[in-house]
């Protein structure tokens, strides 16, 4: 619903520009004829008024069709058709009366219409790259083709001015576009935001209530296993597997409606953390057939943060790596020092990488692509890590691996 909201909106703002857009054009279109062959000629160089063609008269009949045209276009919502429509028809007539006009003729070359330059000089009002290069290359190809034809370099000037009038235009197209990106970057974050915020409250409300009933369930299934027979077990252990996983899925629920502040925090060494994590995960690499390699810059400085929860990061990462080599192979673990105030801690595995389409939703809540997953793991580590005034980037390519980077400040 709130898609079809958005989708509906965009649709209005592109109606608005290309109204405003063909307006524009034919009011630029018939001020500048009617003061350039009517009002400069009677009264400026008193001469006979008029068009020196009657082709001129059949563009504007074109012109004055393309408008009913340009109606029905609308209400079927092909608004793109519309604005190229009138680009070709426009460049298209104009070439074709200059061409039959001055063909053989010893007359200067004298061409042209304001309303040309606003189709270039407001294309940006659409944020389309596509539309602004079609509208700067077709008038620069007009003139070239009526050159060629009537054999004069005065399409020169007309040229150079539309070059100059496309730079400009295509800086404010650059800067709609990147004010654009930096606007739908700020919703985005806001989103996940709000989902986080959600999800805490959600945890925060009913955290604790549904882990007083795990724990009893758990201690009466664990008592119970032990008084029935021995062939009756694995399904005691199915029920003890499913209340831990349920139980996991609690806690990384509370971590997110938990933040930690920087208060919190103390001061820990980095590579200890990593050593400690590897080690415990050593036994579960080794079950695959995976080895562990650790490269560790020995000048790093201490970090600031909940050794805990860090741990947890790591964990989780060093555990996806894992679990996306299924022919065994090599995870690679190094830190160092980047910058001043920062330091790095790279994840590299040989798993099966991720595709670009899953690379979108890698963080998003409950997403996941395993067959036991939460699909909190990243979204809890995402968040420990941001607690820290840190990031985690991710690169991946399929069939290749993925890379995990978490960068940190380090203690001022």
């Amino acid at each position: 619903m709130k898609n079809k909201k958005i989708t509906t909106l965009l649709l209005h703002e592109e109606k608005r520009a290309l109204k405003s857009y063909l307006l524009l054009f034919y009011i630029t279109l018939f001020l500048y004829d009617f003061f350039y062959y009517y009002l400069y000629p009677k009264f400026i160089i008193k001469t006979e008024p008029g068009f020196g063609s009657s082709l001129s008269y059949w563009n504007y009949i074109l012109f004055l069709l393309l408008i009913p045209v340009s109606y029905l276009l609308i209400k079927k919502n092909k608004l793109h058709t519309i604005k190229y429509l009138y680009l070709v028809v426009y460049m298209t007539c104009v070439a074709i009366t200059d061409i039959i006009l001055f063909t053989g003729e010893t007359v200067e070359y004298r061409s042209g219409n304001a309303a040309e330059l606003i189709l270039i000089l407001f294309s940006p009002i659409f944020i389309s790259k596509g539309f602004y290069w079609t509208a700067t290359i077709t008038s620069i190809l007009r003139y070239l083709i009526v050159g060629i034809f009537i054999q004069s370099a005065t399409v020169v000037t007309p040229i150079a001015i539309i070059c100059i009038l496309s730079i400009i235009a295509y800086i404010f197209l650059k800067r709609s576009t990147s004010y654009i990106d930096a606007l739908t970057s700020m919703y985005e974050e806001l989103r996940n935001k709000e989902k986080l915020a959600f999800i805490g409250q959600i945890a925060a409300s009913i955290g604790h209530e549904i882990k007083n009933p795990l724990a009893s369930l758990k201690g009466f299934t664990q008592l119970q296993k032990e008084k029935d027979l021995e062939e009756e077990q694995q399904y005691y252990l199915i029920m003890e597997q499913e209340i831990d996983r349920i139980n996991s899925i609690v806690n990384d629920l509370l971590l997110l409606g938990k933040p930690r502040s920087a208060k919190q925090f103390r001061k820990n060494n980095i590579n200890e953390i990593i050593a400690y994590v590897i080690s415990i995960t050593q036994q579960l690499a080794s079950q695959k057939e995976i080895e562990l390699l650790f490269h560790v810059d020995d000048n790093m400085p201490t970090v600031l943060c909940d050794e805990n929860q860090l741990k947890q990061v790591f964990i989780n990462l060093i555990k996806n790596g894992i679990d996306a080599m299924n022919d065994g192979g090599v995870i690679r673990i190094s830190s160092k020092m980047d910058e001043i105030n920062t330091l790095s801690i790279s994840i590299i595995d040989q798993g099966c990488g991720i595709r670009p389409s899953e690379m979108e939703r890698l963080f998003d809540p409950f997403y996941t692509t395993k067959v036991d997953g939460t699909g909190l793991g990243l979204l809890v580590s995402k968040k420990i890590v941001e607690d820290h005034k840190g990031q985690i980037q991710v690169e991946s390519e399929v069939n290749n691996g993925t890379m995990v980077e978490v960068i940190l400040p380090i203690v001022q």
